[in-house]
């Protein structure tokens, strides 16, 4: 046990909180994610969609989030820095998309003032930045994919929905930037799943319950 992560369970401890407030949710190469950690980044919707749908617990989802953003800013040192624009357009943009009476309502929530929110904002921005260095947003997509995926995937989704099918050169365009963001999910996917086997994961989801 790392030597925050025993100051923290202490701490806690020492405050009745160990297992009600804030106990630990899971530790990633010695770095700790709280049970408030979790909470607030699920509140403020700053985890990934959750893979189960509507009946899947959010602080689940926040939580494979935190994790992945740990594991992938261990390793890419060149993401390193936010600069203060940054962090305020991006508290802006999360402010905007929530409104400003749902923002304050979650800050009072848990107590937390709009600088509080930094850390998890400057991360995920950090997050992004990183994945982009990695994966170039070029990535080819053929012709007779667009048609596969208009003839097989589009044509019939109308059809379901009782909508519109329009002619494929009218939605070529959309179709191949689906496909194209399709596949960088997948690789993005495909190279965290492998850093978080590389790394020393230690997950404790009684904390959730």
């Amino acid at each position: 046990m790392t030597k925050r992560i025993l100051l923290i369970t202490l701490l806690a401890a020492a405050a009745g909180l160990a297992q009600t407030v804030n106990c630990l949710v899971a530790v990633v190469n010695g770095d700790i994610i709280t049970l408030h950690d979790v909470q607030v980044a699920a509140e403020f919707g700053l985890g990934r969609p959750a893979a189960g749908g509507e009946g899947t617990d959010p602080r689940l989802a926040a939580l494979e989030a935190l994790i992945d953003r740990k594991v992938v800013l261990d390793l890419a040192r060149e993401a390193r820095g936010v600069d203060r624009e940054e962090l305020d357009a991006a508290l802006d943009r999360l402010r905007r998309g929530l409104g400003e009476e749902s923002f304050a309502g979650k800050l009072s929530k848990f107590g937390l003032a709009e600088k509080d929110l930094e850390p998890y904002v400057g991360d995920g921005i950090l997050y992004d930045r990183a994945l982009a260095l990695r994966f170039s947003p070029t990535i080819p997509v053929s012709l007779t994919e667009v048609e596969r995926h208009y003839r097989d995937t589009y044509v019939p989704e109308q059809t379901r929905l009782g909508l519109a099918t329009e002619p494929l050169d009218r939605v070529a365009d959309r179709i191949e930037s689906t496909i194209r963001g399709e596949r960088r999910t997948k690789q993005v996917n495909d190279w965290v799943k492998e850093l978080r086997k590389r790394a020393d994961i230690q997950i404790r989801k009684d904390c959730l319950k």
